[in-house]
This record gives structure tokens, sequence and C-alpha cells, in this order.
């Protein structure tokens, strides 16, 4: 069991060793569910309170007051209420003072100072900072600020003791690709030799195992699937063997206890996708086996035979094969995995299967995952 296809909120309860992710958006619906990942399998929790449904929200880990906290979001209009989450159950928090109500905001937690920082979001869009310090939010006053923007990707870097935040967009159509440092007084721009193309609703996430800030995908005029690590002084882009799939709005966050980057969810192109990835430093992978069924299991060549499969990534291609152990592999089909990486589709036994024990398998390149299953040749 694992969430529905969607964008959600996600952060890293150290606390209690789990993932958080709540709400998100499918094209449809707006969510109020919230889950937990133990870096084997999702749960699906059921507190006596939660936020209304709704996506594009803050989340962070404030590791002071040992809860999560979530600003805002959107479900079908901007919203301005925060909440914490204590393991068991949400709180509705009533600051004195909070930012104006906004979605796709950028918010991380300044391990330095013992504070979660917000930026900008929304549209007409901000270029306003925020502190959370456990009771009430604080506006600051920096000298020097990013222009504002929406949808940018935000993380601390915990070696240089800085919030990193990268790209976003202002309303309509201004793409930024710039990279700014927060040091709990003032933004500085940064002037890297490399940098990721400018971007929106990007994800981004601190592997605190290899003292790097880790961005995933983003949208401008198009979807993009890259993988990109800061070091404190420049952008690299890396190129893993295995890759998720092109996406946007996904939740990402460091999941400490597995030394692992953990990404859930998302949209690509205009469908929600609903697939688990982890990050250990040199590729993605999915981290759980792949599934695959066979109806029926027995029949004589020409036999029509429903295949069914789960555990792959997103939108991923799918190449669907029959190993017959006396001549060799036949391609069945190709086919496309659905948003939540399963997919459904008929094949069948070739004319020429050799009677006895054989074998279909189920293999995707994107991700590397794979499923062989026996099927009898009468």
């Amino acid at each position: 069991m694992h969430p529905s296809p969607r964008t959600p909120g996600c952060a890293y309860d150290a606390a209690r060793s789990q993932v958080v992710l709540f709400g998100g958006f499918d094209g449809i619906q707006f969510y109020r569910d919230t889950w937990t990942w133990d870096g084997s399998a999702w749960t699906e929790r059921t507190p006596a309170h939660s936020p209304s449904a709704r996506s594009y929200t803050g989340m962070a880990y404030d590791a002071a007051r040992e809860e999560v906290v979530l600003f805002g979001g959107y479900d079908g209009g901007s919203l301005g209420d925060t909440w914490t989450w204590d393991g068991t159950d949400w709180t509705r928090r009533t600051p004195a003072h909070a930012p104006a109500a906004r979605r796709w905001m950028g918010m991380a937690y300044d391990e330095a100072r013992e504070e979660v920082v917000l930026f900008g979001g929304d549209y007409p869009d901000f270029d306003d900072t925020w502190t959370w310090n456990g009771a009430d939010w604080t506006q600051r006053s920096p000298a020097h600020a990013p222009a504002a923007r929406e949808g940018m990707g935000m993380a601390y870097d915990a070696v240089r003791g800085q919030v990193v935040l990268f790209g976003g967009l202002a309303f309509p159509a201004n793409y930024f690709g710039d990279t700014w440092t927060w040091d709990g007084t003032d933004w500085t721009e940064r002037t890297p030799p490399h940098a990721p193309s400018p971007r929106r609703e990007l994800g981004m996430a601190y592997d605190a195992a290899r003292t790097q800030v880790v961005l995933f995908g983003g949208y401008n005029s198009g979807w993009f699937g890259d993988t990109w690590t800061w070091d404190g002084t420049d952008w690299t882009e890396r190129f893993p063997a295995h890759n998720p799939s092109r996406r946007f709005l996904m939740g990402i966050t460091y999941d400490v206890a597995r030394a692992l980057v953990v990404m859930f969810g998302g949209f690509f192109p205009s469908t929600p996708v609903g697939d688990t990835w982890t990050w250990d430093g040199t590729d993605w992978s999915i981290p759980y086996p792949a599934t695959l069924y066979l109806y029926p299991t027995s029949g004589p060549p020409g036999t029509a035979v429903f295949a069914q499969g789960s555990g792959f990534g997103g939108h991923e291609g799918l190449i669907l094969k029959f190993i017959d152990s006396a001549t060799g592999t036949t391609k069945l089909v190709k086919t496309t995995t659905y948003g939540n990486g399963e997919f459904t589709i008929w094949v069948t036994i070739p004319a020429d299967a050799s009677a006895g024990r054989q074998h279909i398998e189920a293999q995707a390149r994107a991700s590397g995952q794979s499923r062989k299953r026996a099927f009898t040749v009468t």
C-alpha cells in the first residue's frame, strides 16, 4: 500500500525516523491524508486532527521542537495556516504573526539557528523571508534577497550552516536559475561556474552522508529529469545509471536513518506520478522489489496471458520477454507503466515455444527493475 499519485508535501521526522507525507493534488482532487515511510513501506496514518485538503504546501522538520511544521498551500485558494505533526497527531497553531496566505513557497530548517526559514511563494509573488521559532513567525528584513518568486527549491546545507535556494518562477513566465544562500541574517547570491538551467517546482534535499544538496527535475516549457549536486561552491550534473521519469512538484526529503534522499510523486507531463525513489549519492533506485503476476500460468503455444505488475517507475518504458530454455529470448511487447508504477497488458506465448517450464520477464530500463515468472508450456 502506498499513497496514490499526487503532488505531496514531504519532510523527514528525525525523532521517529520516518518520512512524513501530507496531502497533494492529482489533477482532479486535493488530499488531506498523512502517510509515513520507514525505509521499506508506506503506512497511512489516522490522526484525530488534520489540516484541510491541499497541495503546494511548505513542510520542514523542526529539530529543536521535534515536530514537522506545515504552512499554507492551495485548495482552490491560497492558505495561510500553520500546523505541527508530533508523530501521532496534527495540531493547528495560532501564532501572533504569520506570513500571508500562499503556495509554492520555499521552506527549510536552519539547524544552526534552530528555526524554520520560509521564503516567497504564490502569485502575485512574494519576496519576503520569515522564520518560525516553534511559537511564532517573525518577518525578517535582510539587506539583500532573491527576487520575488514561487516554486523554488530550498534545503539546509548543514556542513556550511546555510540554507540554499535555487530557481523558481516570477509569474507568469520569468524562470530563474540563480543560487542564493541564507546565513540567518542575510541572503547572498552565489556565482557558481556551473548550474542547472532555469526552472520551477524542482525537488531539493540535503544529503548529509555526502554533505551535498541534491536537486532533481522541475519544469520550464518542458519537464526535467536531471540530477545535480551542490557542494557549497558549485553545481555538478550527475549521470546516474538509473533515473526517475521527468517530473515536477514532487515530494522530496532526506532520510537520516537510512542515509538516502527519498522522493515521491509529482507530475509528468500533466498526469500525476505515484512512485518512490531513493538516491544514495551515486544512483537512483526504487527501494522495493517489482512484482509480476500471470493468468493463466500454463497453456499451449499461442495462449493469451494477462500480465500485471507493480514496483516499477511511474510512466517508464517496459519490455516483456518470453524466455525459452531451449530457443532463447523472444520480445513479446513494449508498454509504459501507469503513474503509480503498475502495468497491465495481454501477451501471447510464441507459436514455437518449447514444452515445459519457461518464463516471462518484465524489465524496465530507466529504473532497472525487473521480475520473472514461470509459465508452463503444455
